[in-house]
């Protein structure tokens, strides 16, 4: 994943990394011996940032990342923890993602992203 603002310099992109990943690394990352940042993907901080960071920490994403990077890491990575994450998911996709009708585009993102259900039957 690249950075969304390429005027961002590379030390600034980390220091912001940096930032978001000691803000979660506590609540995200308890159950692993201790990690550093390089140790973590884009991928899962935008993960781990989404369930374990408050409303600025996932605000402070669109500094970093695309939101098409950020929408593609939820649909795939939190939708699929429904109706675990029912609630949160619903609070991303409404306030941070701005989709419009975000009950209905859950439940497609589920369907397609759910390999447990579309292969268990």
């Amino acid at each position: 994943m690249k950075s969304k603002q390429a005027d961002i310099s590379l030390p600034e992109i980390v220091l912001k990394k940096r930032s978001l990943f000691d803000a979660i690394s506590r609540l995200a990352f308890w159950s692993h011996k201790p990690l550093s940042l390089a140790q973590v993907s884009d991928e899962k901080l935008i993960e781990k940032v989404l369930i374990h960071g408050d409303d600025n920490l996932r605000k402070d994403l669109l500094d970093l990342f695309s939101i098409h990077d950020i929408r593609n890491v939820w649909e795939r990575k939190l939708v699929i923890q429904e109706p675990r994450l029912h609630n949160l998911n619903l609070k991303i996709a409404s306030s941070l993602l701005h989709i419009q009708n975000p009950e209905n585009h859950i439940q497609q993102s589920y369907n397609k992203h759910n390999l447990y259900d579309r292969f268990s039957s």
